[in-house]
C-alpha cells in the first residue's frame, strides 16, 4: 500500500483479521430487527396451529358428544321399556314361555328315585310312571 502523503510504501504481508467496532455495530443493527421479526412471525405461526388443533378437538367432542347423547336417549328408552309391566308379561309369556300362577294352582317337582322307572312328586303320595311325566309350561 502507498502513502502518497507521506511517500513511504507500507506492506502488509502478514494479513491479520482485526475486527472493526463500526461494521460490527452495523450488522447487529441489520440482524436484530430481522431476528426480532423472525421471532414474532414463529410465534404467530405456532399459535395459528395451536388455534387450528384446539378446533379440530373441540369439533371431535362434540361429535362425541351427539353420539353420548343418542345413546343415552337410546337407554332411556330402553329403561322405559324394561320397566313396563307389559312389556314384561308379554316377554314372560312369549319368549319364556311363562304362565300365571293362580294361588290355588299346585307345581309339583319330580323327584327321581333310585330305579329310574318311577318318579314320585313332592308330595310323596302316589308314584307316576316316566310316561306320565308331562313338561308344563313353565318349564318350557
Amino acid at each position: 500500500m502507498l502513502d502518497l502523503a507521506a511517500g513511504v510504501e507500507s506492506k502488509n504481508y502478514d494479513l491479520s483479521k482485526t475486527m472493526d467496532p463500526q461494521i460490527l455495530r452495523e450488522c447487529l443493527w441489520l440482524i436484530l430487527p430481522l431476528t426480532a421479526i423472525a421471532i414474532v412471525l414463529s410465534f404467530q405461526i405456532w399459535i395459528r396451529s395451536q388455534v387450528i388443533h384446539i378446533g379440530y378437538q373441540s369439533q371431535d367432542l362434540r361429535k362425541q358428544e351427539e353420539v353420548l347423547k343418542r345413546s343415552q336417549q337410546q337407554l332411556i328408552v330402553k329403561k322405559q321399556a324394561l320397566q313396563n309391566p307389559k312389556w314384561l308379561e308379554a316377554m314372560a309369556s312369549n319368549k319364556l314361555g311363562m304362565i300365571i300362577l293362580k294361588p290355588e294352582q299346585i307345581i309339583s317337582v319330580p323327584v327321581e328315585r333310585w330305579d329310574t322307572t318311577t318318579v314320585k312328586t313332592s308330595s310323596l303320595e302316589n308314584p307316576i310312571q316316566h310316561s306320565e311325566i308331562r313338561k308344563t309350561a313353565s318349564y318350557n
